[in-house]
């Protein structure tokens, strides 16, 4: 299926739809998103396996809304809500935690079965255990005190726990708690100087690492509905930031001036190409490059090494194996690209997510 099948089918849902929660100048834009990225090359377009995700992504947030989209589309990123107790996580954490903690992490999660975030009561039980879990590890490691004073937003109506009194949290921040310490000794020095992400959902990243760095300039590169979503997210949370709203341009030229004066700026997959060479200090990738074919993995990291600086980092965390859905097709941590100049600063699996490596790259210095 390409992607234009995917316009095609959100333009009829929405014609034939009664009860729409998006505002007809949300369902524009959207729309606008697809078709700019429907003339683009097939290397940037989504991959097979999101162009089916991204249906049921646009129909959640149909009959949803963006009020709701914690619950919803959140849901097929990196929030886990639907797991077994014998899941590579939950075996994880509580080989790592004390016993109390453990009984401490299961009692909370039925108390969280009461709330009203999940319809589904054992969806609400397997969320509700992991991230109580996932909080104990959190607050029994070796954190700063700014990272663990920060609390999830309440945009987008987040499945909220409370692991100690005063605090108001969900899986996504602990897992970007965690994300955030690996990657972190990439980050400019002096707070200042350009991060870009790639795939990062509807921000969770973006959020950690802004409230930690608010001098930094954060480049959002997505394919619809997220950067719809994640442009909509986080210029609310940040309404004191300059923001380089998505949209259509030809050459960087064009745009030159606003992206310089912007601090959060929202790209279309296709419009990486038009980044200048080394203008980025950290590219960050998390959990979606290995839901794409290898000629797209290789392009990606043709792009990062243009665009970024020497003496840059890039940091990625995959599946170690992963089978892409509809194209019979998998990748193994072994079809990275390492680009002749960058080495690895940071190589092992990941925290929590076993099945998971994250790697942090150095570009070397000329």
């Amino acid at each position: 299926m390409l992607i234009e099948h995917i316009r095609e089918w959100f333009i009829r849902a929405n014609q034939t739809s009664q009860q729409s929660r998006l505002q007809p100048s949300d369902l524009e834009r959207i729309d606008d998103m697809f078709r700019v990225l429907a003339q683009s090359d097939s290397a940037v377009k989504p991959s097979l396996y999101w162009e089916e995700l991204n249906k049921m992504n646009l129909a959640q947030l149909n009959e949803n809304g963006f009020e709701n989209f914690k619950r919803t589309i959140a849901l097929n990123y990196f929030t886990w809500a639907r797991i077994l107790p014998w899941d590579s996580q939950i075996v994880f954490l509580c080989a790592h935690l004390e016993i109390d903690a453990v009984f401490r992490a299961l009692g909370h999660a039925l108390h969280f079965c009461r709330g009203k975030y999940f319809s589904n009561v054992i969806q609400s039980f397997s969320y509700g255990f992991l991230t109580f879990l996932l909080w104990e590890y959190i607050l029994h490691g070796e954190h700063s005190q700014e990272l663990l004073a920060l609390r999830e937003p309440k945009l987008g109506s987040p499945p909220l726990v409370i692991p100690r009194d005063g605090m108001s949290v969900s899986q996504d921040l602990g897992n970007s708690i965690l994300e955030y310490e690996s990657f972190k000794r990439g980050l400019p020095a002096g707070g200042q100087g350009t991060v870009l992400e790639l795939g990062g959902g509807y921000g969770r990243n973006a959020f950690v690492i802004l409230k930690m760095n608010p001098r930094l300039q954060y480049v959002s590169v997505d394919i619809p509905p997220a950067l719809w979503v994640a442009e909509r997210y986080l210029s609310h949370l940040f309404p004191e930031r300059r923001v380089f709203h998505y949209r259509d341009f030809r050459r960087f030229e064009e745009i030159a001036e606003s992206y310089a004066s912007a601090d959060l700026i929202f790209l279309l997959s296709s419009q990486l190409a038009a980044l200048p060479p080394g203008s980025i200090d950290l590219i960050i990738n998390i959990s979606s490059l290995h839901e794409m074919r290898k000629d797209q993995i290789d392009y990606y990291f043709q792009e990062f090494d243009r665009v970024l600086k020497p003496g840059g980092h890039v940091y990625i965390k995959e599946w170690k194996k992963a089978k892409v859905l509809f194209e019979k097709i998998t990748i193994t941590e072994s079809d990275y690209p390492s680009p002749r100049d960058w080495t690895k600063v940071l190589s092992r699996t990941a925290q929590v997510q076993k099945r998971f490596f994250e790697t942090l790259y150095k570009k070397a210095q000329k």
